[in-house]
């Protein structure tokens, strides 16, 4: 499925029913029965101070733990740490100081199965998706403050549900001047970083952004390539998405491939650590492993282009159903909302000081070998000789 061409911004949609089940979902206490103690990865990591915090907090700098839901609600109703257990998984995080964040949860990779509950609970068709159900979703769990770090998708479209509680999104069109920040360590096959540091933010407030809070009953179209921050505003947020494929994937999974050859085979030749350059999950491949993968791919780029034609795509454009209400949304200056809520002052350097300059120019060096246009470049070389 492909979304018209006018979708070129983002939109939130209004009336739409993802969720097929009458029982109320407000307090999470209706999900925590569903998964039934069921033990779920939470990341844990410091609460900012700021909208974009004194430093970006990746995934692979924060604290996973194992919690079931019901752990999670009684951790974020405290109000003080000293009224849970010992033996409870979030005694050590006062959730007035920490945030917890069960993210990227691909249902049919968390049951096992396809076959959960929750699974035939979730329905896009509202959205014009007639075949998409929770077997193509993925569900996210957090605590007030807790964030995704600016960043765009290399592959699809987006459609996120909001559940539960509010969150706000920052958008940012693909060519915005804010993608001069754009990093590859930490390396996510799929997912391209900004590394902003606040004080840096203060250049850019003349580029434009759309400000969202998405709040229970919202769907939000992300279109592809666009920047994105989220964070949560209330004290639970529960929210699904799904990602749809688009014509011109097969491109950026081959594109990809090429930045994790240049990563890993820097890793490997320098002898750095998985923890140092690598997001959270994320695997170090051997260059003779990527080689093969890339020439699998670029084999069926081929193929593919030759077997599905234009008029193939088209049948399938994405219509929502006329009772849900369609608002395309529009942008704001960066100057112009509310980034910081503290005075403090924010740190300005994320190296620390034991890194040698041979580190820093080594990164420099690869951020310039990974950059979007570095990378276009070699990809329309590769397919032409």
């Amino acid at each position: 499925m492909i979304a018209e061409t006018h979708w070129n911004v983002p939109y939130i949609f209004k009336g739409a029913t993802i969720i097929r089940d009458r029982n109320s979902w407000t307090d999470g206490k209706y999900l925590a029965d569903i998964f039934n103690q069921k033990l779920l990865s939470f990341r844990i990591g410091k609460r900012q101070k700021s909208f974009f915090g004194d430093r970006v907090q990746f995934e692979k700098d924060c604290i996973h733990i194992q919690s079931t839901v019901d752990d999670f609600l009684s951790w974020t109703t405290s109000t003080d740490n000293d009224s849970l257990s010992n033996n409870h998984p979030f005694s050590q995080y006062p959730n007035k100081e920490y945030f917890a964040y069960a993210d990227y949860m691909h249902l049919p990779e968390l049951f096992g199965n396809d076959q959960h509950p929750l699974i035939d609970m979730i329905n896009w068709s509202d959205m014009g998706l007639k075949d998409r159900c929770g077997k193509e979703s993925t569900l996210w769990i957090g605590s007030q403050g807790s964030h995704t770090p600016c960043h765009y998708d290399t592959y699809g479209i987006n459609f996120v549900a909001q559940i539960v509680g509010r969150k706000r999104w920052l958008l940012f069109p693909p060519d915005s001047p804010i993608s001069q920040l754009q990093t590859r360590i930490p390396y996510e096959e799929s997912s391209v970083y900004l590394d902003i540091e606040p004080m840096i933010l203060d250049k850019f407030h003349n580029i434009n952004v759309y400000d969202i809070t998405l709040e229970p009953g919202d769907v939000l179209f992300v279109p592809k390539h666009w920047w994105h921050f989220v964070s949560s505003i209330d004290s639970i947020t529960i929210s699904v998405n799904s990602w749809l494929k688009q014509p011109n994937d097969n491109v950026e999974q081959i594109k990809e491939m090429l930045v994790r050859q240049i990563i890993t085979s820097t890793m490997i030749s320098h002898d750095y650590s998985s923890d140092q350059w690598l997001n959270h999950n994320e695997v170090v491949t051997d260059p003779v492993t990527n080689l093969t993968i890339l020439s699998s791919l670029m084999i069926n780029s081929e193929s593919t282009e030759v077997k599905e034609p234009l008029s193939k795509r088209s049948r399938n454009v994405i219509t929502p159903a006329s009772y849900v209400h369609e608002q395309r949304l529009t942008s704001t200056l960066l100057g112009n909302i509310v980034l910081s809520h503290s005075n403090e002052p924010t740190t300005t350097n994320n190296m620390s000081s034991d890194v040698s300059d041979n580190d820093i120019l080594l990164k420099r060096l690869v951020k310039a070998m990974t950059a979007r246009d570095t990378i276009d470049l070699i990809y329309n070389k590769l397919v032409s000789i």
